[in-house]
C-alpha cells in the first residue's frame, strides 16, 4: 500500500486562472506589476527559487500576500474545475487500497469546500491546509513521522518545482504533474521520481511501491512517466 499526499492548487484544482485574477486585482495594493500572459509563461519555466529571486515582492511580504490570496480564493473556488480525469484516478487508487490525503498552502476550509463540491471528499483521509510557501518540507516530514509511515512508501503529488524540492529534502518520492503551474520542462529539470502527464499514471506510480519489480507494460512504455530511481 502506498500513501499519496496531494498538493491542491494546480494538482487537484485548476486554480491557475483564479490565482492570476486575484493577484492582478490586488497588485496595486502590494506594489507589484500585474501578470501578463507572457510573464506567466516565463514564470512557469523557472524554478521556485529563480522565480522568488526575480519577484517584485519582498520575501517578508509573501506570507501576507498568501493569506490574502487564500481569502480571495473563497469566492473564486465555486467557478474552478477539478483537474480533468483526476476523480476517476483517485477513486481507483482508493479501490486498490492506497491511502490519500491533501497538504497545501491553501486553507483547509477552501480545500474541503472544493472537494465536497466535486464529490471527492471521501477519497481523502485528511486535509492539512495553511502550509507556508516554503514550509512544505517541514510539514511533509512531520506528517510522515507522526503517521509512523515508511518513507519509501510515500509519494508527494504536486505541480511546482518547490514540491519536488520539498520531497527531496524529506527523502520521499515525488510525482510531478504537468497540468499545473510549472512547465513540463521546468519539472523535468528537477528530476522527479515520476513525471505525470495524465492522472491514470498515478496508479502505475503507486503500484511500483507496492511491488517495485512489477511495472505494468502500459506504464513502462510511456515516455512521459519516469520510474523510481
Amino acid at each position: 500500500m502506498a500513501f499519496l499526499i496531494f498538493d491542491f492548487d494546480g494538482t487537484i484544482a485548476d486554480t491557475l486562472g483564479a490565482i492570476v485574477r486575484i493577484t492582478n486585482r490586488i497588485a496595486p495594493e502590494y506594489g507589484y506589476s500585474p501578470t501578463t500572459p507572457e510573464k506567466l509563461k516565463y514564470y512557469q519555466s523557472l524554478s521556485t527559487q529563480e522565480m522568488l529571486k526575480q519577484s517584485e515582492i519582498p520575501l517578508f511580504r509573501l506570507p501576507f500576500l498568501l493569506r490574502r490570496v487564500r481569502k480571495e480564493m473563497t469566492d473564486e473556488l465555486p467557478k474552478v474545475s477539478v483537474a480533468a480525469d483526476l476523480p476517476e484516478a483517485l477513486r481507483e487508487l482508493v479501490a486498490q487500497g492506497h491511502q490519500l490525503m491533501v497538504m497545501s498552502s491553501n486553507s483547509r476550509r477552501n480545500i474541503e469546500s472544493f472537494l465536497l463540491q466535486h464529490d471527492i471528499s471521501n477519497v481523502f483521509e485528511s486535509v492539512q491546509g495553511g502550509v507556508g510557501l516554503l514550509s512544505k518540507a517541514r510539514v511533509l516530514k512531520r506528517i510522515v513521522q507522526k503517521g509512523g509511515l515508511d518513507f519509501s512508501q510515500v509519494i508527494y503529488v504536486g505541480d511546482e518545482t518547490r514540491d519536488v524540492d520539498a520531497s527531496n529534502q524529506v527523502g520521499i518520492l515525488v510525482a510531478a504533474v504537468t497540468w499545473g503551474f510549472s512547465s513540463r520542462e521546468a519539472l523535468a529539470a528537477q528530476d522527479p521520481a515520476f513525471l505525470i502527464d495524465h492522472p491514470r499514471q498515478l496508479i502505475g506510480a503507486a503500484q511500483t511501491l507496492v511491488n517495485p519489480s512489477w511495472v505494468r507494460k502500459d506504464y513502462r512504455d510511456r515516455p512521459t512517466a519516469n520510474k523510481p530511481r
